[in-house]
């Protein structure tokens, strides 16, 4: 999986797209002049995730097929990390809980297992849990939070 950036971001979008990768374990570049064929080239038939920004801050994700064709896009209005310096990210494919609209759309995309939200302080102590809310998502390690998007529009394509 392929995450990017707008064409010229801040530095709190390459932050962002270095975060997401790093939790997703996929690869983060940044994308200057590249086209959207040239993306899908560097994504090597996998999907896609473009990091936009909205008045100089990460404000956008959209969610891209293996083709190249726009599936949802989720705005959000701020982000922050709290124990992100020190967090050490396992090599673990992340386990995705909560419900509704914005966690279907991720469970389609990621494929991650999903689990009930009861379930998550039952996993294993290093796991990474992406909690999808209609209002919040939160990225979580060893039962912390890391980094959380609030959330302000989420559109189907």
């Amino acid at each position: 999986m392929l995450i990017t950036t707008s064409r010229k971001p801040s530095a709190k979008t390459r932050t962002l797209c270095k975060l997401l990768s790093r939790f997703i374990t996929g690869r983060c570049i940044t994308r200057g002049k590249m086209g959207m064929q040239e993306l899908i080239g560097f994504a090597e038939g996998g999907p896609l995730i473009v990091v936009g920004e909205y008045h100089g801050n990460p404000g956008e994700l959209g969610f891209y097929d293996d083709a190249g064709k726009l599936l949802f896009s989720l705005r959000f209005s701020d982000w922050y990390s709290e124990d992100i310096g020190s967090y050490w990210f396992p090599d673990l494919e992340p386990v995705l809980a909560g419900q509704g609209e914005i966690a279907d759309a991720f469970e389609s995309f990621f494929h991650f297992k999903r689990v009930e939200s009861e379930e998550v302080d039952q996993l294993p102590p290093l796991s990474t849990v992406l909690v999808a809310g209609e209002k919040e998502i939160d990225f979580t390690g060893s039962g912390k939070s890391l980094f959380k998007l609030n959330v302000k529009g989420f559109k189907k394509y």
